[in-house]
């Protein structure tokens, strides 16, 4: 954050102040809303998947489970890893079930399923910065490397979950290096039951194209409700920005929030990079800076204190339902 205000000093805080006093505040609780649609969509393209392993969790709190997922990735950056961890636990534990192969398939389909738009939109925003706009070679360059980078991470991401002997050397090879250093024994053929259960899972979830397909329309609606706060914020300032060039922009984003680097939502980073990315579209500087302040307190400081309310909520709601059956059973034992 130091870094960040002495970036801002040198972009000049009074001009930066001067664009931020033009916000049409209207305007902008548009964009608030748009991204909490976009969590809501993306929590419904989960629901489908989910529904189809008969969990019966309602969307209320599928949502409130993907808000804390923004809340555990924002706060521990570990490439969507705690995120996707909070995820598989709270539906598991609101559904009252143990099936964690089944709960970590759900998990896997749908980051599979929102990569889809991500790269279309990508793909998009590359080919129009590169013929429509004045973007430097170096802008054009980091977005494609960047783009890449994930598309491999993704393809990789998918051969685990789908091709046989992947995910096992993963994991084994993790069992081994755990076993060494806590000087513990891991049961082996429960690790491949698991494992095997878990493919089993995503081949069947694979076999349901009109789910996936459902799911898919969801998860672009997300993305695009997403995309959409940046250029909502940008109109609320007064200034046209097209939808493709924002696309390009937010996969660097995306990538930097992903990235491990032990900043809590990439704060600093990632509103510098962004900044500097939107002036090389053609924006002025004072104003990639202001709409990068608005953009941010949208999308992780606001989803981000929400998500921790909602994970509140969740382990409250969870801790009062383990109470209840614990008093259920005692109320049965003494009849």
């Amino acid at each position: 954050m130091g870094a960040y205000f002495l970036y801002l000093y040198h972009v000049g805080y009074q001009d930066v102040i001067s664009s931020l006093r033009n916000v049409d505040m209207t305007v902008f609780l548009l964009a608030v809303v748009m991204a909490l649609l976009g969590v809501f969509f993306d929590a419904l393209a989960w629901q489908t998947i989910a529904q189809k392993f008969d969990y019966k969790v309602p969307i209320w709190d599928i949502f409130l489970i993907y808000m804390s997922c923004v809340f555990m990735n924002n706060l521990i950056p570990s490439g969507s890893f705690s995120g996707e961890t909070a995820r598989i636990y709270f539906l598991e534990k609101l559904d009252g079930g143990s099936r964690i192969d089944r709960s970590s398939a759900t998990v896997a389909a749908t980051r599979i399923i929102t990569a889809i738009p991500f790269f279309l939109g990508t793909a998009i925003g590359l080919i129009y910065l590169d013929l429509a706009t004045d973007a430097p070679p170096w802008a054009l360059a980091t977005c494609t490397a960047i783009t890449l980078i994930l598309l491999f991470l993704n393809a990789a991401f998918f051969g685990v979950c789908f091709a046989d002997g992947w995910l096992e050397r993963i994991i084994f090879t993790i069992v081994d290096y755990v076993e060494k250093i806590l000087h513990i024994h891991v049961d082996r053929m429960q690790c491949s039951g698991m494992m095997d259960r878990f493919h089993q899972s995503m081949k069947m979830l694979a076999e349901h194209k009109r789910s996936l397909f459902i799911s898919t329309f969801w998860a672009v609606a997300g993305w695009l409700s997403m995309t959409m706060v940046a250029v909502i914020v940008f109109r609320s300032m007064g200034v046209s920005v097209p939808l493709r060039a924002v696309f390009a922009v937010y996969a660097v984003m995306i990538f930097l929030q992903m990235l491990p680097l032990f900043l809590p939502g990439g704060v600093g980073l990632v509103d510098i990079v962004m900044s500097t990315f939107f002036n090389a579209i053609g924006l002025p500087m004072h104003t990639a800076v202001a709409a990068t302040i608005l953009i941010r307190l949208i999308q992780l400081w606001l989803l981000t204190a929400i998500g921790g309310l909602a994970t509140a909520y969740l382990v409250k709601k969870i801790n009062h339902n383990a109470l209840m059956a614990v008093a259920k059973k005692r109320v049965a034992k003494g009849f």
